[in-house]
């Protein structure tokens, strides 16, 4: 077929493709709608590239975009692979954080980290350039986010630094960026933080009795006050407690089996529970629901228990702590108490990088483990005298406790006290 014409192109209904010569040709699809194409073939492979709705483009002006198309197809350039890299310089930073995020979920076994990677940003980044092509973010535009919570929030600000880094890494590995930002000189750009280490608010060991007192008359409903303990008696991660699942727990052998996807450092985890533990976990029977496995579910559809729950309710308490900080306070307990340290690194799931430890790790100390918890439960329950306060920096030198720790086990599995 020849040129067309603009009467011929009025007059056309039928779907099809109708060629205007050189690739060009009108096509009509089955439900009548009209674009122009350009077809062509470029490094072995045929292309059809949309140049617009015909209702929208002249002849002439199809004519014209054909024409620039065929120009840069004689430079080498594939005009499809043109445009979409063209629209990928538009993307905004927020719409490529989010990307980012959605691609590393899987990865991410802390439901709570999950949602503060993309909520630091949102707060923080995105209404400072979150509507700015992820392209031309510069170094200013990171200081200029970070400044205002770099001396107020310090730990908070790294972790957005670092979020932002992630995300104009990926804009450079989509060939978005043409190169990164130099980091180093937005921190030096800043005013120089405070070095100190931020750690969890923590009850001091010694205290922990009277906590456990306070938490048994604390307001708090009883689902609120079991996780809480249940996250003291086994020093777990809070996270873990919330999202330990009834499947993971067996309670006729007394552990709790933490798959691998859930821990941080990705491999599976064996908690073993002390007797109270057991107790308590038999009483969330009561809030065991069918369309949550959670033990400790929220009080509607299928999520767990808020962490800002159980944060509340021991600020409510009245006394200065975090769930996280629970972990601090038993492993000063337990080097008080001179346990060995690698049976406290053990239980606090973190990793021991002595080599010549390594043969201690194969069945994870279940054993020893279980005999430190029950120790650590007895304690914090006030059946055990606490160790001396100065022994807290006396290297650990034993892997049992002593007869007194004994004792007060067996007083631990024979006395009913209320929660």
């Amino acid at each position: 077929m020849g040129k067309l014409t603009a009467k011929q192109i009025a007059g056309l209904t039928q779907p099809g493709r109708y060629s205007d010569g050189d690739g060009l040709m009108l096509y009509i699809d089955s439900g009548g709608r009209r674009y122009w194409l350009l077809r062509y073939t470029h490094a072995g492979k045929r292309r059809d590239l949309s140049l617009g709705q015909e209702k929208l483009l002249s002849l002439r002006d199809a004519r014209a975009l054909a024409l620039e198309a065929r120009q840069q197809l004689q430079q080498g350039i594939d005009p499809l692979a043109e445009r979409r890299s063209e629209s990928k310089q538009h993307i905004s930073f927020a719409e490529a954080a989010e990307r980012v995020h959605k691609a590393r979920l899987a990865s991410w076994s802390n439901g709570k980290h999950q949602d503060q990677w993309i909520s630091t940003l949102r707060n923080h980044v995105f209404p400072v350039f979150g509507t700015k092509p992820v392209a031309e973010v510069s170094r200013g535009d990171v200081v200029a986010a970070l400044a205002p919570i770099w001396l107020t929030l310090p730990e908070t600000a790294r972790r957005v630094k670092q979020r932002i880094e992630a995300v104009i890494d990926w804009a450079v590995g989509e060939d978005i960026r043409e190169d990164g930002i130099n980091f180093k000189l937005v921190t030096r750009a800043l005013p120089r933080q405070n070095d100190q280490v931020i750690h969890m608010k923590a009850v001091h060991f010694a205290d922990m009795p009277a906590f456990m007192k306070a938490l048994t008359m604390a307001k708090s409903h009883p689902k609120v006050r079991a996780a809480i303990e249940v996250t003291v008696l086994t020093a777990s991660r809070p996270g873990n407690v919330r999202f330990m699942t009834w499947d993971e727990i067996d309670l006729d052998a007394a552990v709790w089996r933490i798959p691998a996807a859930k821990m941080k450092m990705k491999r599976d985890h064996v908690v073993p529970l002390p007797p109270r533990a057991v107790e308590l976990l038999q009483f969330a029977k009561n809030w065991r629901r069918e369309d949550n496995p959670y033990v400790f579910p929220a009080d509607k559809g299928d999520k767990p228990l808020s962490e800002n729950t159980k944060t509340g309710a021991i600020k409510a308490m009245g006394w200065p702590a975090t769930a996280h900080g629970f972990r601090s306070s038993f492993k000063d307990w337990s080097r008080a108490a001179r346990w060995e340290d690698y049976l406290s690194e053990f239980q606090l799931a973190h990793v021991d990088t002595n080599a010549s430890r390594a043969p201690y790790g194969r069945d994870g100390q279940v054993a020893l483990r279980r005999a430190m918890m029950e120790d650590w439960a007895a304690y914090v329950a006030g059946l055990a005298q606490p160790p001396a306060v100065e022994q807290a920096e006396v290297p650990p030198a034993r892997a049992r406790g002593t007869a007194g720790n004994v004792v007060a086990l067996s007083l631990a599995k024979t006395t009913n006290r209320s929660r």
